[in-house]
C-alpha cells in the first residue's frame, strides 16, 4: 500500500501593496486554458492556473484585514504521474527530487523574489487509494464507516442540513481542537474520471501548522515537507486507528454468534454484546463505549480485534452479509 503526501499548502502573506503588485503580475501574463480566474465558491478568492500542468494552482486571497498567496501543490503531478492510477510513493531520493523541483517552480513564478522558505507549510494530506472491486463495494464500506458517528476528539464535519456533499457518499470527521481532519469518499465520482473506478480514497489532513508541528520538529519549510514525507504511513495510520476499529464487519446477529462461539471468558462476552447493543442506538462508537461507562473499554476493544470482529455492523436494510476489514487492505 503507497501511504502518500497528497495535497500541500504553502501560504505567504505580503503586504498589500506586494500582494496587489503580483496578483496584478498574474493575471496580466495568464491566458488561454490557464486563465486566472475568480473562485466561483470562494469570495475574495483568485485563482492562477499557470502551473497547472506543473501540479500546481496560485490562490491570490484578498482578505480584509490580511492578504495571503497560496500555492497548492499536489506532488505526484509534479513528479509527472498519475494520482487516480499510481500515488507518489516517498523515498529520500525522490523527495529531494520533488523538492527540486517545487523550488524551481517557486522561483520561476516569482521571478526569485520569493523562494520556497519564504511561505509556510499550513496543511498537508496524506492519501491511500484503496482498490475494490466495484462502487458498489466502496459504497459499502462508506456506509460502514458513516455507522461509527462521533470519535473521541472528532465531530462530523458537515451537519445534515449541509448541502455541499452528498452525505452517502464520503464519511468526514474534523477534529474538535487538534486541527486534525478524517476522510473517505468514492474516488470515481468526486473526479468524475472513469478510471478512479472501484477506489475508496482515504486521506488524514494536517490543517495548521500547529497539527504539523506536532509531527515534525524541522525548522524550515522544506525541512518539514521531508520530514513528514518519510513519516506518511505512521501519521496517517496514528488518525485511522484512532477512528476505525479492528475487525471484519458482519450483520449483527453473525458478529454476536461469533462472540458467543470465539469469547471464553463470560464478564468480556456480555460486555462486548452489550457494546454491539448500544452503537446501533447511539448512532456512535464512541457514545456507546460512554454509555457503557466501562473503564476497562480499551481491554474490550482489544478482544474485538484479536476476534477479527468489528463493533460496527452491517445494518438490516444493507444487502451484504460481510466485508473484509480495511486494515487488510493497509497493513
Amino acid at each position: 500500500m503507497i501511504y502518500s503526501p497528497h495535497t500541500l499548502e504553502l501560504t505567504l502573506i505580503p503586504d498589500t501593496k506586494r500582494f496587489n503588485k503580483l496578483r496584478d503580475k498574474a493575471y496580466k501574463n495568464s491566458k488561454g486554458s490557464h486563465k486566472m480566474h475568480p473562485d466561483k465558491k470562494r469570495i475574495g478568492v483568485c485563482l492562477d492556473h499557470a502551473l497547472k500542468d506543473n501540479g500546481i494552482t496560485v490562490e491570490y486571497h484578498d482578505g480584509t484585514y490580511k492578504k495571503r498567496i497560496k500555492l497548492i501543490v499536489n506532488p505526484t503531478k509534479i513528479l509527472g504521474g498519475n494520482d487516480i492510477k499510481k500515488l507518489w510513493k516517498p523515498s529520500r531520493d525522490n523527495i529531494s527530487k520533488f523538492l527540486d523541483k517545487l523550488k524551481n517552480h517557486t522561483d520561476d513564478y516569482f521571478s526569485s523574489k520569493y523562494k520556497l522558505n519564504d511561505f509556510t507549510l499550513t496543511r498537508i494530506d496524506f492519501t491511500v487509494n484503496i482498490n475494490m472491486d466495484d462502487n458498489k463495494t466502496v459504497a459499502a464500506y462508506i456506509k460502514i464507516l458513516r455507522s461509527i458517528g462521533k470519535v473521541k476528539g472528532f465531530a462530523p464535519k458537515f451537519d445534515d442540513s449541509d448541502d455541499r456533499i452528498i452525505k452517502e457518499l464520503s464519511f468526514d470527521l474534523k477534529g474538535n481542537s487538534n486541527d486534525l481532519e478524517f476522510t473517505a469518499y468514492d474516488k470515481e465520482i468526486a473526479s468524475s474520471k472513469k478510471e478512479a473506478k472501484g477506489i475508496l480514497r482515504i486521506e488524514v489532513r494536517l490543517m495548521k501548522q500547529k497539527a504539523i508541528k506536532r509531527f515534525t520538529d524541522a525548522s524550515d519549510t522544506s525541512k518539514q515537507i521531508k520530514s513528514l514525507a518519510l513519516s506518511s504511513k505512521d501519521i496517517f495510520l496514528s488518525t485511522f486507528m484512532h477512528v476505525v476499529p479492528r475487525g471484519d464487519y458482519y450483520k449483527k446477529a453473525d458478529a454476536m454468534k461469533i462472540i458467543k462461539e470465539g469469547v471464553v471468558k463470560e464478564t468480556t462476552k456480555k460486555k462486548m454484546l452489550k457494546l454491539l447493543e448500544f452503537i446501533p442506538k447511539k448512532k456512535s462508537l464512541y457514545l456507546a463505549q460512554k454509555e457503557m461507562g466501562d473503564r476497562n473499554i480499551d481491554k474490550i476493544m482489544a478482544m474485538f480485534a484479536e476476534i477479527n470482529v468489528s463493533p460496527i455492523t452491517i445494518t438490516k436494510r444493507h444487502n451484504i452479509k460481510h466485508l473484509k476489514s480495511l486494515y487488510s487492505y493497509l497493513i
